[in-house]
């Protein structure tokens, strides 16, 4: 209980952010790094999926996630993205990639960019609509 508050409060803060910043970034981007594209892209998805029981957004995002994973692991980040998507659990997916991976990610490619897919560039302007409603 007290761990769902915590994340909600988190994805909030979090989401009030990138409200503010995704116009400015997301259209005119097509490459980032993995930081600010969960920042941009992940975090106001899963507030969707949190407020309004929207997943299209967040499956769609989840499905891209691996490609940006270093060679060695994409098959590890999708193995683990695949899985709570099959469960009808996309929200828990980061949490379970963070666990295992963040600290080396950080330590090795936290400046890396990597490229946005093209069909994703208008989702902060979409989800950010789909909130308002």
């Amino acid at each position: 209980m007290k761990l769902n508050i915590m994340l909600s409060v988190l994805l909030f803060l979090s989401a009030l952010g990138i409200v503010l910043n995704a116009e400015k970034n997301a259209q005119s981007t097509t490459e980032m790094n993995l930081h600010d594209f969960m920042e941009d892209f992940t975090k106001p998805a899963s507030k969707l999926y949190d407020k309004k029981e929207n997943a299209d957004y967040l499956n769609k995002i989840l499905e891209k996630v691996p490609d940006m994973a270093p060679e060695d692991q994409k098959a590890e980040w999708k193995e683990m993205i695949d899985a709570k998507l099959a469960l009808g659990k996309p929200d828990e997916t980061c949490k379970s990639c963070h666990t295992k991976f963040k600290k080396e990610y950080k330590a090795k490619y936290r400046k890396k960019l990597i490229p946005i897919p093209e069909e994703l560039l208008g989702f902060p302007k979409e989800i950010k609509e789909l909130l308002k409603k």
